[in-house]
């Protein structure tokens, strides 16, 4: 029985009766508009209808007891697949004590005019936004904006203007682009996993959500391009072939990891992505010259040092072809492919060796396999011991790119391996200086004499650019062996196409 002088509000707001205050039913009511938060009687004028019903019990009312459950997916009680495959519990993971929770619900507790009771309606009644409050994501991605502008950009270039690109230009257009946004979040995150081994399946994890969204975005807008979005698809596709090695390098690392693959054919997938945005890039290229984005395409204004791996690279290249040309088990279509891919090597190193060319080592690994066959591929995907081999002098590359790109990080070590235990014995005396880099752990150094090289250049100590890098390994260049000294190999399954006579064209 009610009080005397008392009178119960059966049709109040839903907000009064989650404070337990009582409603004086007004539209709005007296305490809505005091604390200036929306009441349900003016936004839903069925609700005074339910009222009676709502507060009669609960199982009168199933439905909205089953939205309020769905709501609140991180209730303990929740049922919900392992956190540690989400990326939202990655972003925004569960508080591990009572002052954790109220730190980081501060807002959205302050938000909900359903807090019972409002401490603080001197901050609620500036409140705009409905009671629903979201994750905090967006912390992590301003933190990794941040890392982006004071040190993720930092090393992918020498140059001043370059470095301005990445570091200003690129975070301003990608407010427009989000496909963009999505990449420098993700090379940013993969960054920090790389610099912090203890947290780095969290940053991984991060990497890889937004690699996949900035790739969605990408596919999206390559079905019909805009004019004012080809400079950013072109920008978008230049991080996303590095973040890619960085990604993949990370998963051979663990062999065990469902997601990890191979290193011969996690480089198989990265020169397919590198031909497929070789084609981005042709076709922007008129939009590209006088963008944001022109100082890529353009020549350094200083002289840059030297890297010695290219000349030893270059120097190799005759032996390497006098092998393949001189192999008589080797099937005559096979060694064209061979001897066509081999010819496609100096013209990129001679595009990585232009006096002016900075980023030398990236240069030529991403400009070779825009000139490599799908042939050659297909044999490389089957394990040819002579496609292989050849491969292994890419790998060169990538261990003189690993002591400055921290992207790169295990990329040598990882190929070279991968192609030397797959390849038949008889190729190996074309595998002798290639093989030279395993075990090597400072296997470069930029300039031996800095101050000789200036003289011989004849550039300035101010006009030299000196990318950090360790000593060349020298060894003397392979010969073809003499019929003397040539021994007869075992039986070796891997030497496919020489025993079997098979065409590379089958290999498809």
């Amino acid at each position: 029985m009610p009080r005397l002088g008392h009178k119960k509000s059966r049709t109040g707001c839903r907000q009064c009766k989650a404070r337990h205050v009582k409603c004086d039913e007004l539209k709005p009511c007296s305490n809505c508009a005091r604390h200036g938060v929306q009441c349900s009687l003016t936004s839903d004028p069925s609700a005074s209808q339910q009222g009676s019903a709502s507060t009669a019990g609960i199982a009168r009312d199933p439905p909205r007891r089953k939205k309020r459950q769905s709501a609140e997916p991180n209730t303990p009680n929740a049922s919900a697949p392992s956190p540690s495959l989400q990326i939202d519990y990655v972003l925004n993971p569960p508080a591990t004590s009572q002052s954790q929770t109220i730190s980081t619900s501060a807002i959205s507790q302050c938000s909900s005019p359903s807090s019972s009771p409002d401490n603080f309606p001197f901050l609620t009644r500036f409140i705009h936004g409905s009671d629903e409050s979201c994750p905090d994501v967006w912390v992590r991605d301003l933190e990794l904006m941040h890392h982006w502008t004071v040190e993720a950009y930092d090393q992918l270039s020498q140059r001043e203007d370059m470095r301005h690109t990445w570091r200003v230009e690129a975070p301003i257009q990608a407010v427009n682009h989000v496909f963009l946004l999505h990449e420098l979040l993700a090379f940013s995150a993969l960054h920090k996993a790389y610099k912090l081994p203890e947290r780095r399946s969290q940053y991984y994890t991060c990497g890889i959500h937004h690699q996949d969204l900035a790739i969605r975005g990408v596919r999206e807008k390559l079905q019909n391009p805009t004019t004012h979005e080809e400079v950013a698809l072109v920008a978008t596709s230049t991080l996303l072939t590095l973040s890619v090695f960085a990604s993949t390098g990370f998963e051979l690392c663990f062999p065990d990891n469902p997601s990890s693959q191979g290193a011969i054919d996690g480089i198989l997938n990265i020169f397919s992505l590198m031909q497929g945005m070789r084609n981005v890039t042709a076709m922007a290229q008129s939009h590209v010259h006088g963008s944001w984005l022109s100082p890529m395409f353009q020549d350094s204004a200083d002289v840059i040092a030297p890297q010695p791996i290219l000349h030893e690279l270059i120097n190799h290249i005759p032996s390497l072809a006098s092998f393949v040309q001189s192999k008589p088990d080797l099937p005559s279509v096979e060694r064209n492919v061979y001897l066509q891919v081999i010819g496609h090597l100096e013209p990129a190193l001679q595009l990585a060796m232009s006096p002016k060319a900075d980023n030398r080592e990236l240069r030529f690994l991403v400009c070779w396999p825009f000139y490599i066959q799908s042939d050659f591929l297909n044999l490389v995907r089957q394990r040819y011991s002579g496609a292989l081999a050849i491969l292994m002098y890419y790998s060169t590359m990538l261990f003189a790119a690993q002591s400055r790109y921290w992207f790169m990080q295990g990329w040598g070590e990882h190929l070279m391996k991968a192609c030397s235990e797959a390849t038949a014995p008889d190729w190996l005396p074309c595998m002798q200086w290639p093989l030279s880099f395993i075990g090597h752990k400072h296997p470069y150094t930029l300039l031996p004499n800095p101050e000789a090289q200036r003289q011989t250049i004849g550039v300035t100590p101010a006009n030299l650019m000196l990318p950090p890098f360790q000593d060349t390994p020298r060894v003397n260049a392979f010969k073809h062996p003499q019929p003397s000294e040539v021994t007869t190999p075992p039986a070796d399954p891997r030497a496919k196409g020489a025993q079997h006579g098979e065409q590379p064209g089958s290999a498809a």
